[in-house]
C-alpha cells in the first residue's frame, strides 16, 4: 500500500511536467507565428491592392501590433491617376491585421483602423479576382479638420459618424458601388468670411454611389438656426469642378436663424418655409438655388 502510495504523486509530477512542456510548445508557437504574422510587408500588401484602383500607400515605420498585426506610422493615401502630390487623406497611425479567413484560408483580407481627423476609421478589406469589397465604420471625424471640405469654399465644424459598404471594380467611379449612412452633431457651417457659422446641430441620412453618381435621401439637419431636409444627385467628374448636383431642400429657420441670417434669407428665390421647396441645380462649385 506504501509503495501504491509513493507511486501516485510521482505520475502525476511526471502528467504536470508532460503538461507544462505541452503548454510551453503552444505558447512558443503562438508567440512564433505572431511575430510571424507582425512581419508580414502589410504596407506593401495594401499599396498592392490598391494599386488597380489608381492609389498608392506610403508610411514612415512598420512596428508590431499586439497580439497579431502591424502598425504603420505617418500614412497617406495618393491618388496616381494625376499629377497632383497632395494626399488624399493622412493618417499619424494605421494599425492593420489578418482577416480570420486570411489566416485560416489564404484569402486575402486585412482589418484596418486609421487614426484620422481626429477621430478613427474601421476598415474591412476583402480582395476577389479584379474586385474590392470594404465594410468601414466613421467614429466622430472633426469635420474641421478635413482638407477636401475646406476645399470647396465653405468651413464646416462638428463631428461625423456612419457606416456602410463599398465594392470596388476599378478605377472608373461608374464601375463602383457603395452606402454610407451618415450622424453627425454639433455640425455648423460658415459660407461667408466675417459672418456667424449657420448651426446645423443634428444631421443624419443615407448617400449611395452608383454608375458615377451620389445619390443623397433622407437628409434631415435640425439646429439652433434652422431645420432642414435635403435630397438629390451629385453626378461626379474628373474633379469637383467638373461635377454637378441637382439637390430639393426645405429650409425652416428658427427664430434665432432669422435673427442671424434675416438679411441672407432674404436674398433668397422666395421666403424660406417647411412647404416651399428650394432647388440647387448646376456645377457643384458654383451652383445656382432657385
Amino acid at each position: 500500500m506504501a509503495e501504491k502510495e509513493a507511486a501516485l504523486p510521482a505520475s502525476g509530477v511526471v502528467r504536470g511536467r508532460r503538461s507544462t512542456v505541452i503548454a510551453s510548445v503552444l505558447i512558443g508557437a503562438a508567440v512564433f507565428a505572431s511575430f510571424l504574422v507582425a512581419d508580414f510587408p502589410y504596407g506593401d500588401t495594401l499599396t498592392s491592392m490598391l494599386a488597380p484602383y489608381q492609389l498608392k500607400l506610403t508610411y514612415q515605420s512598420q512596428r508590431l501590433s499586439p497580439p497579431i498585426g502591424a502598425r504603420l506610422t505617418d500614412v497617406r493615401l495618393f491618388s496616381t491617376a494625376g499629377s497632383n502630390d497632395e494626399a488624399l487623406l493622412q493618417s499619424p497611425a494605421v494599425t492593420l491585421a489578418p482577416t480570420l479567413a486570411a489566416l485560416l484560408l489564404g484569402r486575402p483580407g486585412i482589418h484596418v483602423r486609421a487614426d484620422l481627423y481626429g477621430g478613427t476609421v474601421h476598415v474591412t478589406l476583402y480582395q476577389h479576382a479584379d474586385t474590392v469589397d470594404l465594410n468601414f465604420s466613421l467614429d466622430s471625424l472633426k469635420l474641421a479638420q478635413s482638407a477636401p471640405l475646406r476645399q470647396l469654399g465653405a468651413i464646416v465644424n462638428g463631428n461625423l459618424s456612419g457606416t456602410g459598404y463599398a465594392h470596388i471594380a476599378g478605377p472608373n467611379l461608374p464601375e463602383d458601388r457603395g452606402t454610407l449612412a451618415i450622424a453627425g452633431d454639433n455640425l455648423a457651417v460658415s459660407i461667408v468670411h466675417g459672418f456667424p457659422a449657420i448651426h446645423l446641430g443634428t444631421l443624419t441620412g443615407n448617400l449611395e454611389l452608383d454608375q458615377g453618381a451620389i445619390k443623397l435621401t433622407d437628409i434631415v439637419a435640425h439646429g439652433a438656426d434652422l431645420d432642414l431636409k435635403a435630397a438629390g444627385t451629385i453626378e461626379l467628374g474628373a474633379s469637383p469642378e467638373a461635377s454637378t448636383i441637382d439637390l430639393t431642400f426645405y429650409l425652416n429657420p428658427t427664430q434665432s436663424g432669422r435673427d442671424h441670417f434675416g438679411f441672407f434669407m432674404k436674398l433668397l428665390p422666395h421666403p424660406p418655409g417647411p412647404d416651399a421647396p428650394y432647388s440647387v441645380q448646376g456645377y457643384l462649385m458654383s451652383p445656382s438655388i432657385n
